[in-house]
């Protein structure tokens, strides 16, 4: 969609100076430095009513335009094959689900539907869509568009890697599983045009958290078809003029690896409330570029902060810097099919030489905590088992256990992350901790994020072992213990246990939440012994946000609802 422009001085001869500058003081940036800036150079060059003095922070200020840093390049439009806060964060914007949420609270919020009613059972739940609910291109939006979404993420030929979110509705998982063919005996009900009825097969208290993931969003069917089947995991109807969505913006110009704009949505129900007249998403996998370009006006808010400048922020402008808590884990992800790893003994000695502490204190700086387990505390009240601890002793002797005393004869091994300054670090101090103290080689291999994910992705698995980060999508430890279940799209690492998905599904079954804790932690517990993924960090989300942005709220699911964000001078 759009022009697509090269760089180049000839072709940017009326720029401000402090534009060129962004543009062409560096000449050894990556191309994902350059086109972040060469993406605000356009953005602020086209922008006929702001003057030659003004940064785009200003003119944004004054026109309701908000410029993003985005972190990297979308990779769907597709909310029902869309994964990771990237894409989300886009989606946020040009989709609404039936539910939203509080980003603080996390309570529940109307959205397309305007109320619901719970049964007593609490297995029940009817939604009434608003009568005015309409697409971005003004057809209207009934139950029907609901129910043809909700069976297109299911179906399995979709491949959806999150439909197991909708596994809490009855039959939901033996419809996304194929062993169920007939959508009518899924939970899901249409009374009539604006009334949906929704069964579950069992009380579920945090139901309602789930629908502000981006695979309930609902698709518009006509554009779907209109470049294939409605299984077509090409997402080519995302390409097509104009992008049907029923969100509180609609996409105005994607132009890949330069920016993505959404406009405000003439047609959404709530459309007066709407503040912000455009957003600029705008991609970049270094986070010294867009510090550099917020330092420069250019950018509202980055997607991280460098570690080499947030103590400085920390001192200097502390009112520009965001920490806040979220529920994140980071760890280290292990391919089981690849020799190397095959052996839970080799896996528990790599994680079991990792040094969190030193990691969360020397490296990220950034109120992170050591990782025992992969679910971070609090979540729902829960708290993660003890788990794996740093011991270099043991991690030794279940190494030469496993046939590679002193990693004699281990294999020299690629270890998979992404282009960015904290990755990279990370990877280093990993790789130095493991040589040391294990004796084994790892090479560092880095590719662009579109790039890694596809090589992380359950069905390719093209990768040794790799970072891993997992943001939830809801607020219950489920989040991140069904990660590592048989058949979960982004389990990713090819480890497979029926004993862990039976305590699984065991905890699922328990309606008391005490007891339904206690047994998610045995099943936390059992894989991490098995070590599939090694724990290394709970994270935090640090960003830069400038002050004349208002509605910005800290969010433990990472996650901004665009409609209630506003700009001052």
């Amino acid at each position: 969609m759009g022009l697509h422009l090269r760089p180049g001085k000839a072709q940017f001869p009326s720029l401000p100076i402090a534009v060129r500058h962004l543009l062409y003081a560096q000449p050894s940036m990556s191309r994902f430095n350059s086109t972040l800036l060469l993406a605000l150079a356009c953005a602020l060059a086209l922008t006929t009513a702001c003057s030659r003095r003004e940064t785009l922070v200003q003119a944004g200020n004054r026109q309701g335009i908000l410029h993003i840093g985005n972190g990297a390049e979308v990779q769907y439009l597709d909310p029902h094959i869309a994964g990771g806060q990237i894409d989300h964060n886009v989606l946020s914007a040009l989709y609404e689900g039936l539910v939203t949420l509080d980003e603080e609270t996390l309570q529940p919020r109307p959205g397309t539907a305007a109320r619901w009613e719970i049964s007593p059972d609490g297995r029940v739940y009817t939604f009434h869509l608003r009568p005015d609910a309409k697409w971005s291109n003004g057809d209207p939006l009934t139950t029907r568009d609901f129910l043809y979404s909700f069976r297109r993420a299911l179906t399995p030929a979709l491949a959806s890697e999150y439909k197991d979110i909708f596994y809490a509705v009855k039959n939901a998982e033996a419809y996304g599983k194929g062993t169920l063919t007939d959508f009518s005996q899924v939970g899901f009900r249409a009374l009539d045009a604006t009334t949906l009825q929704i069964t579950l097969h069992q009380p579920t208290a945090y139901f309602l958290t789930l629908l502000r993931n981006n695979v309930w969003f609902p698709v518009h069917a006509a554009s779907v078809e209109k470049t294939g089947a409605f299984d077509d995991r090409s997402a080519k109807w995302t390409k097509t003029d104009p992008f049907v969505s029923n969100g509180p913006f609609r996409l105005r110009e994607w132009r890949v690896n330069q920016h993505l704009v959404v406009e405000k949505n003439p047609h959404y129900w709530d459309a007066a409330k709407v503040r912000l007249n455009q957003i600029w998403f705008y991609p970049s996998e270094s986070l010294q570029s867009q510090e550099f370009a917020f330092r420069a006006g250019q950018l509202h808010t980055t997607w991280d902060v460098p570690l080499s400048k947030l103590d400085a922020y920390r001192k200097d402008s502390p009112e520009l810097l965001r920490i806040d808590p979220i529920f994140e884990s980071y760890f280290v992800r292990f391919n089981v099919g690849v020799p190397a790893f095959k052996d839970p003994r080799v896996r528990r000695a790599f994680a079991l030489t990792i040094n969190r502490e030193a990691i969360v204190k020397n490296i990220l700086r950034g109120g992170q905590l050591p990782a025992t387990g992969l679910t971070p505390p609090g979540i729902a009240g829960y708290t993660p088992p003890p788990g794996i601890a740093s011991d270099a002793d043991e991690a030794r002797r279940l190494l030469a256990e496993a046939g590679y005393p002193g990693g004699k004869g281990f294999p020299k091994v690629e270890f998979l992350t992404i282009p960015q300054e904290t990755q990279q670090r990370l990877a280093e101090a990993l790789q130095e901790r493991w040589r040391r103290e294990l004796g084994v080689e790892v090479v560092i291999i880095q590719k662009e994020f579109k790039m890694f994910l596809a090589a992380i992705n359950d069905l390719s698995r093209d990768y040794t072992f790799a970072r891993g980060k997992w943001t939830a999508e809801y607020a219950d430890p489920l989040a991140f213990i069904s990660l590592l279940t048989t058949g979960n799209g982004v389990n990713g690492t090819g480890w497979n246990d029926p004993a862990y998905d039976a305590l699984v599904n065991s905890a699922n079954r328990e309606l008391d939440p005490d007891r339904r804790h206690a047994a998610l932690q045995k099943a936390e517990t059992y894989f991490l012994e098995r070590a599939p993924i090694a724990p290394v960090y709970w994270g935090t989300r640090t960003t830069l946000v400038q002050s004349s942005v208002h509605g910005w709220k800290k969010s433990p699911l990472a996650f901004h609802n665009y409609k209630d964000i506003w700009l001052e001078k």
